[in-house]
């Protein structure tokens, strides 16, 4: 990761260059911001950049737009770099036991997954959805005593190839208690020429004894002309929907993203919910039948989450049928004419039955139900409902 692939933070991506090019490198720092402000890509830059054989000076106007320095990107340190595989740099991170194995873990252990993960996301990237990638489920994972044996056992070693031996860890906050003990240790006596990195997305979880032995680098929201700017480049959206996204992802880039894709996929549920509706008063078995088996072809989550836009959007309806609110948000279907009639079906007399069917057809697809049979089972109980 090179500065000029960073979103923003250029005044603080000056500030960490100026340190480095004067020779004054804290030994442990801690960056410190959500995850979608940049924090680990920070890191990892600074990382690139300590270690670049060719680092890049410019002429800048404007630190506050520009650069003054970069790592080149081109050196064989930097192209490890890009590919996370350095033989100096070295990864920490929450971790747990997955379904397919009930061994204790560490980092190393799923070491391949988090590279492959980083880099997929541009290292802008959320501690949940990485554990969903792992398929850790509703675990909860932790940096711990075999994590911290590890960073003692690397650390022992002399450096490869650069000049620094960078340890990067992600999640700081993630630490066991027990574990703590061997990584203050460590922070207090490091060996020569070792660079820790930590990252946090809440600096106030960390231990304060860990906090004390560390340089603080706050991470601030990215600012909105820059996100405008990304989203501009990366997609295919006029400036006002643009403009729109990035004051409501409040300097995240990470949420600027997920409201594009939660807005792609409430285009598809509209979809999907006005095709199903629509058949629910004809049952004509075959068209039904298409449409269960395009429903079954999505995975369980996408499924839980169409079931849970339907159950928003029916109580949406009941709420413009009973008191006249509308939350327009919720009501556009992207059919003007269902729009307006369709909410007319949704009273007091079947609002609650379909609450509890929905709902209960969650409990069964979480619970790994065949899809197809549970879905056309809800289409008949909701057909009856709309009929009353």
């Amino acid at each position: 990761m090179q500065f000029k692939d960073i979103i923003g933070q250029r005044p603080l991506i000056n500030q960490l260059t100026r340190i480095i090019d004067s020779g004054r490198i804290s030994h442990a720092q801690l960056f410190f911001g959500k995850n979608g402000y940049g924090s680990f890509a920070l890191a990892l830059a600074y990382a690139q950049y300590l270690n670049c054989e060719n680092r890049e000076h410019y002429e800048i106007a404007d630190e506050s737009t520009q650069l003054r320095s970069d790592s080149c990107g081109t050196c064989p340190s930097c192209k490890k770099y890009q590919q996370l595989v350095h033989s100096d740099l070295h990864f920490i991170f929450p971790n747990t036991t997955v379904k397919s194995t009930d061994k204790d873990t560490s980092s190393k252990d799923y070491m391949a997954e988090f590279r492959s993960y980083m880099i997929e996301n541009n290292l802008y990237a959320r501690l949940e959805p990485f554990f969903e990638y792992l398929g850790v489920e509703k675990k909860q994972g932790y940096i711990n005593v075999r994590d911290a044996n590890e960073i003692i056992r690397i650390l022992s070693l002399k450096t490869y190839e650069s000049k620094y031996k960078v340890m990067i860890i992600w999640m700081i906050e993630k630490l066991n208690i027990s574990a703590a003990p061997k990584l203050l240790k460590i922070l207090e006596e490091p060996t020569e020429n070792t660079i820790f990195l930590l990252v946090s997305e809440n600096q106030e979880k960390i231990l304060s004894t860990i906090r004390s032995r560390v340089q603080m680098v706050p991470v601030k929201k990215i600012k909105d002309h820059d996100i405008e700017q990304f989203l501009a480049t990366h997609q295919s959206m006029d400036n006002y929907q643009i403009e729109k996204i990035a004051q409501a992802a409040e300097g995240d880039i990470i949420e600027a993203l997920n409201i594009i894709e939660q807005k792609e996929q409430d285009i598809l549920f509209a979809e999907l919910f006005v095709t199903w509706t629509r058949q629910l008063f004809k049952l004509q078995m075959h068209s039904l039948s298409q449409w269960v088996d395009r429903i079954h072809t999505m995975g369980r989550e996408q499924q839980k989450q169409f079931l849970l836009y339907a159950l928003s959007s029916f109580r949406a309806c009941f709420l413009k049928t009973i008191a006249g609110v509308t939350l327009s948000y919720q009501l556009d279907f992207g059919d003007e004419k269902f729009n307006n009639a369709f909410p007319n079906m949704i009273t007091e007399k079947n609002i609650e039955g379909i609450e509890n069917v929905i709902n209960k057809t969650i409990y069964t697809i979480e619970r790994n139900a065949f899809s197809k049979i549970a879905f056309m089972d809800l289409s008949f109980s909701i057909s009856k409902l709309l009929k009353k």
